[in-house]
């Protein structure tokens, strides 16, 4: 569908492509976003207009019109925001199914609807039918004229005739346009835990340990503050897994830029958060100490082992013959310059 282009107010333009794969950019006074509709719909922009901020972080890969590997989430990854079901994280083999790292949805061509198209909304709707395991996903992105939000809806059904596991997660990664060491994180939970190994050479807090967000165990014996960010020149990378989230939001907030974004959720579903932080020190393939990124990724399940750890562990999804789960995210842009203390579900910000 090729629309009647404006440009003011709310607009679609689902007539581009990106190094050759569909692509659609939807926008409003004060937010664009870049969405691959071929690629998992990838958010590979999230556009703060007033300052000319880009949230998403951009791999160094040079990936050519073509070059896009289909069966490799890895060689595939071009940065942005994704969302990943069934599998988070390694490998593994399910009923039967071999399921690939972060497969399926962040490699699958999905189709799209337009709902809203007018100055004041646009909306779109995302579908797709999984290729190994037999579930079917529909996703409506929505923007609002002058509205620094972005509203998420989706469902998941079960078409089959037999239960089926899942994990259920958003995988956004931050970027030096907007990512630097004046930046600082913010949720509300109770404990975080690390990964049972680390996930580089260099990491900075001890494998298998668990504290808070502003105080964790470090390898050196010291206690680390995890809601500072770090600069580039640390070289150190981690994984963790935050366990007891108390409330359905995180932010992230520059205080120097004085902008910040929150993710507000479904905490029925989206029960933890995983925080991958890479401050330079992601060595080796396939990053090879060249890439400063953090993602803080809402998951319904952890560790990001793959589907049977969530099985073993009784945090993955379960579904019914025929049901269907429903969920929402939102996202806001804020203008601040000190903490979060709070995002309600309206994503008032204080």
């Amino acid at each position: 569908m090729v629309l009647i282009r404006r440009n003011s107010g709310c607009r679609i333009n689902d007539d581009i492509r990106y190094k050759g794969l569909r692509a659609i950019a939807m926008e409003n006074e004060i937010l664009k976003l870049t969405i691959l509709v071929d690629k998992g719909t990838d958010i590979i922009e999230l556009l703060y207009k007033p300052k000319d901020i880009d949230f998403m972080w951009i791999s160094p890969k040079s990936l050519k019109e073509g070059e896009i590997n289909r069966y490799d989430f890895l060689e595939s990854y071009i940065g942005g925001w994704q969302e990943i079901i069934p599998n988070g994280g390694s490998p593994c083999v399910y009923k039967g199914v071999s399921l690939g790292l972060h497969e399926e949805t962040p490699l699958l061509s999905w189709d799209h609807s337009i709902v809203e198209d007018c100055y004041r909304e646009v909306s779109i709707k995302f579908y797709v039918r999984l290729k190994k395991i037999p579930l079917y996903i529909e996703k409506t992105i929505s923007l609002i004229s002058n509205s620094p939000v972005i509203y998420i809806s989706e469902s998941i059904k079960n078409t089959c005739s037999e239960e089926i596991d899942f994990m259920w997660g958003h995988h956004p990664c931050f970027g030096d346009s907007f990512l630097s060491s004046d930046c600082i994180i913010n949720f509300k939970s109770k404990e975080i835990i690390s990964n049972s190994v680390s996930i580089s050479d260099f990491p900075m807090v001890k494998p298998n340990a668990s504290g808070t967000l502003e105080s964790f165990p470090g390898v050196n014996g010291n206690y680390i503050n995890l809601s500072k960010v770090l600069r580039k020149e640390a070289k150190v990378a981690d994984l963790l897994y935050v366990t007891k989230l108390l409330k359905n939001w995180f932010s992230i907030t520059n205080l120097k830029k004085k902008v910040g974004i929150g993710f507000i959720f479904n905490k029925d579903v989206f029960k933890y958060l995983y925080l991958w932080l890479v401050y330079g020190g992601g060595n080796n393939y396939p990053w090879f100490s060249n890439t400063y990124s953090l993602a803080i990724e809402p998951w319904s399940s952890y560790p990001g082992l793959g589907l049977l750890e969530a099985i073993k562990n009784k945090t993955s999804l379960k579904i019914s013959p025929g049901k269907v789960i429903n969920s929402w995210l939102k996202v806001v842009v804020f203008k601040r310059d000190s903490k979060v203390n709070n995002i309600d579900d309206n994503c008032i910000v204080t």
